[in-house]
């Protein structure tokens, strides 16, 4: 007799970050991609510094509610989106040190799964919004007022945007690898709100999350009506 053996293992689809988390990060990335761009320009295209300036300026007017929005959802979100996510949980740093060999070691080293936000990621992300809060301060600020306290506003404007320029293109680049050489799924999860988790069994009912269990063999077929 031929005996075949039943892959148990199953998918979690579990939906993590609400659609208010999204539009933010939708939000802010756009506004951020589009400072970038136009804050280039005004300083390496003379020929549309104009331009380039009427866009920066709109940009950042994009940029405030996007950071309302997030800064609401530090108080009033899921309980992943509020501010205590932004530093590692006492259980994290194990994530975060594997984290940290995966990126030392190339993506050679196997990458840690996380639940939301990725454990050694958290504290830079509270950067990443501190420093933008200064680029908004000192952009409104600087052409009334360039000297504030004896500090030249324009110089530290350029030196704050540097480094937010640094921090997007890493964060974007590493997000990236996460998908490609983990089993991190980031790119799709902020599109649709949903993660995907390889579990042996479906987990207990009742926890607050909405989820399905899915067998691998079904992934990618159409749902059977009940």
């Amino acid at each position: 007799m031929k005996h075949t053996t039943q892959d148990t293992t199953n998918i979690r689809r579990v939906a993590v970050w609400s659609g208010w988390l999204r539009l933010s990060h939708l939000v802010v990335g756009s506004a951020v991609l589009l400072l970038m761009i136009t804050g280039w320009l005004m300083r390496h295209a003379p020929s549309v510094e104009a331009a380039a300036v009427d866009w920066h300026y709109l940009a950042a007017a994009l940029l405030v509610p996007g950071m309302v929005l997030r800064i609401w959802l530090l108080f009033a979100g899921r309980p992943v989106e509020r501010g205590s996510q932004w530093m590692p949980a006492d259980g994290e740093w194990h994530a975060v040190a594997q984290t940290l060999r995966f990126y030392l070691s190339l993506g050679r080293a196997p990458l840690p799964r996380w639940y939301a936000h990725n454990p050694l990621w958290k504290p830079l992300y509270l950067l990443l919004y501190l420093l933008l809060g200064v680029l908004l301060l000192t952009g409104a600020l600087y052409e009334q007022q360039p000297l504030l306290a004896g500090i030249y506003l324009p110089d530290v404007h350029r030196v704050f945007a540097t480094a937010v320029t640094l921090l997007v293109v890493v964060h974007v680049l590493t997000v990236l690898w996460h998908d490609w050489k983990g089993q991190a799924d980031d790119v799709s999860a902020i599109i649709n709100g949903h993660r995907l988790f390889v579990t042996e069994r479906p987990g207990p009912d009742g926890i607050g999350l909405r989820e399905t269990v899915v067998p691998l063999d079904q992934i990618g077929r159409p749902p059977r009506d009940d």
